[in-house]
């Protein structure tokens, strides 16, 4: 599972263009923190365009070409990497429309009986996080929209999710973006890496708080 991602002020436009090889000119300015992304929002999404990559703002919810509405988007925030052949809203993406979405991280929670604790999920060496996913144009409502593709949790991490976003190394960049479903196919599995796992405050529940103090790690 995915559903709450946050990007951080060290996340600049530098580290897009060096990590995603991006080759449009750079903004005015760097993008700006965002520590409670959530679903309909948009963030920077690297995409293949002729001439090369780019980051083109999303919305964050595949909203299908077919689509009439948005009403379905918030079931398809993720993609389960194991079904992706299967669904008619996702297979004819697989070899034209895969993209990264590079975050400082994501939440998730643990849930105990009646309880949720949220948690802060860094990488292990706090290196950004290229999340695999796959991204729509639906021409009739005017929406660029994706989905995170998510796979079985790593072991380490199942006791918080049994599920976790398929998160690729920089060095699966190029095969992610630029060849084959047959070979990237083989990127969609459990992470191998370390994942930092923190305990933090509740106000990460609620979409209306967005400020650092959301990284805070609290007493577990």
């Amino acid at each position: 599972m995915c559903g709450r991602k946050f990007s951080h002020e060290e996340l600049t436009w530098a580290e897009y263009r060096d990590i995603l090889a991006i080759v449009q000119p750079p903004p005015d300015s760097n993008f700006q923190p965002n520590y409670n992304i959530c679903p309909t929002q948009s963030v920077p999404v690297c995409v293949n365009r002729e001439g090369g990559r780019s980051l083109e703002l999303m919305r964050w919810g595949l909203v299908p070409h077919w689509a009439k509405d948005t009403k379905f988007a918030a079931n398809m925030i993720n993609a389960r990497a194991e079904t992706l052949t299967e669904k008619p809203s996702f297979k004819p993406l697989l070899e034209q429309n895969r993209c990264i979405i590079m975050v400082s991280g994501f939440y998730e929670w643990q849930r105990d009986g009646t309880t949720k604790t949220p948690y802060k999920v860094e990488r292990g060496d706090r290196q950004p996080m290229l999340l695999a996913g796959l991204w729509t144009h639906n021409d009739r409502l005017g929406i660029n929209s994706y989905a995170v593709i998510t796979t079985a949790a790593p072991p380490a991490f199942a006791p918080i999710h049994d599920r976790a976003p398929a998160i690729l190394e920089r060095a699966d960049v190029d095969i992610w973006m630029d060849d084959g479903w047959k070979e990237a196919e083989k990127l969609t599995k459990s992470f191998q890496g370390e994942l930092a796992t923190t305990p933090i405050s509740s106000l990460v529940n609620s979409n209306r708080n967005n400020g650092p103090e959301l990284l805070q790690p609290i007493a577990e």
